[in-house]
């Protein structure tokens, strides 16, 4: 399966190269908060400032999210 920044939260936990992006901008973000996000769309979950991601990261974090399996 592809992931991709449109790909549900649950799906992109399942690849550890996902999950490496995530944790780079959200220290810990995995153990704290994906359990309860788990149906959500990536790109829809960046969006939320209780995710605790930054603005100014989020393009990054979609871009290479994309490009996983480009």
């Amino acid at each position: 399966m592809a992931i991709t920044s449109k790909s549900t939260l649950r799906d992109v936990l399942k690849d550890p190269r996902a999950v490496a992006i995530i944790e780079e901008y959200v220290p810990g973000f995995v153990e704290e908060k994906a359990d309860l996000l788990g149906p959500m769309k990536l790109n829809m979950l960046l969006k939320f400032p209780q995710a605790g991601f930054k603005k100014e990261d989020i393009a990054a974090i979609c871009e290479r999210m994309d490009a996983l399996d480009a």
